[in-house]
């Protein structure tokens, strides 16, 4: 297989994903950001489904999985015109740190 191809569970983690973020869509992230407000609901329901710290162990309430099912999330995420940045900060970086 190569590097490029996604698994079954991949393109299942992707479609998850993008139906969480169309749901909340780019009327939802502009209003947010017009209002001066954080994006709390999609942030609380991404957790609540896993998508956050997807790529954490499993021994610290993660997904067990890597870096590449994080950067699906943040693609979906993004795709969806509800790019949430603190995907890179909070599970990417800090999340990892504290793992190691």
């Amino acid at each position: 297989m190569s590097a490029f191809t996604e698994t079954d569970e991949h393109r299942e983690l992707r479609a998850a994903v993008a139906a969480l973020a169309t749901k909340y869509g780019q009327d939802y992230f502009r209003a947010c950001a017009r209002e001066g407000r954080k994006t709390d609901e999609l942030w609380d329901e991404a957790g609540k489904l896993g998508f956050i710290g997807v790529n954490l162990p499993e021994e610290y309430g993660g997904g067990g999985a890597g870096m590449y099912e994080l950067s699906i999330v943040m693609e979906e995420i993004a795709a969806a015109g509800t790019g949430l940045l603190m995907l890179v900060v909070s599970p990417a970086i800090c999340g990892n740190i504290i793992v190691r």
